[in-house]
């Protein structure tokens, strides 16, 4: 039998349904991993010295798997090693003629949170056009997508910030839910953040979460809150994704012909420094 499991379906998006299955070196101090104390309720931190089977999975998947994306999904694709002195969670994808592959973590069964503020620096590449970088959450249940309950805290890459010419500042965010897809619903919101965040530098994206509100922020700055108390779909157990996607409904490219911010023997990567859960009282 299959089930319908598509990561997202905008509004305006054009109508799509997908089948598929829901180091001591010196480091720069401005990206210098958040210093964990006792006091500061910390339930989760990593910092990539390593990757740690416990805490996060690799997933594999076919190109066209969800979103009519190109690229497949392979472990190969996700690796721990250097950045600017530091090390990270490296998430790369590669081009070799119009095959695609890419990499995708999730944190499901694992590592899952109710509430609380989820943040994680993060450097991108530069997405225009075709590149499709996504931290984003999932409810930790065995419901199919919608009902299992989304939270995209930061994507970038999409169509009308390509046809904006506004990739490099452009996000969205959104709350995805719902019975089934036929009764999906949305709260979302797209908007430029104040700097270049394609820039070569890492940013803190943070979700802070609570029984009457999410809230996302980049830079310690206010991006968008939604209003989630009377939401039922957005009180319980969610885990961790990071993913690197090429193409698909989200950028409005579905020929890897017209991927441009990824040529034909080329790769790019989305780095990770680190993520951190804490508490709020």
């Amino acid at each position: 039998m299959f089930t319908f499991h598509i990561k997202h379906l905008f509004i305006s998006a054009v109508a799509m349904a997908v089948l598929a299955g829901c180091d001591d070196s010196k480091e720069d101090p401005t990206t210098t991993p958040p210093v964990v104390e006792p006091g500061d309720n910390v339930v989760f931190f990593d910092d990539f010295d390593s990757f740690n089977s416990a805490y996060w999975s690799k997933e594999t998947h076919e190109a066209g798997w969800t979103n009519q994306e190109l690229q497949s999904y392979s472990t190969s694709q996700v690796k721990v090693g250097k950045d600017d002195g530091k090390t990270v969670l490296i998430l790369t994808a590669k081009r070799t003629g119009n095959k695609i592959v890419s990499g995708r973590v999730n944190s499901k069964g694992k590592k899952y949170f109710k509430y609380g503020k989820i943040e994680a620096s993060i450097k991108l590449p530069e997405t225009a056009n075709g590149l499709w970088p996504a931290f984003w959450m999932m409810g930790n249940n065995k419901q199919e997508w919608p009902a299992c309950g989304e939270i995209d805290i930061m994507e970038m890459g999409d169509a009308q910030g390509i046809a904006d010419g506004t990739s490099n500042k452009r996000v969205n965010t959104a709350l995805h839910y719902g019975p089934d897809v036929a009764g999906h619903e949305q709260q979302y919101f797209a908007g430029n953040a104040s700097v270049n965040l394609q820039d070569g530098n890492y940013h803190t994206y943070t979700l802070t979460w609570d029984e009457a509100k999410i809230e996302v922020s980049i830079d310690d700055i206010t991006f968008h809150t939604f209003n989630i108390s009377d939401n039922s779909y957005f009180h319980s157990d969610f885990y961790i994704l990071l993913n690197l996607a090429v193409g698909g409904a989200f950028t409005n490219i579905y020929n890897a012909e017209d991927i441009t911010a990824l040529k034909d023997g080329q790769t790019t990567s989305m780095y990770i420094d680190w993520i951190k859960v804490t508490e709020i009282n």
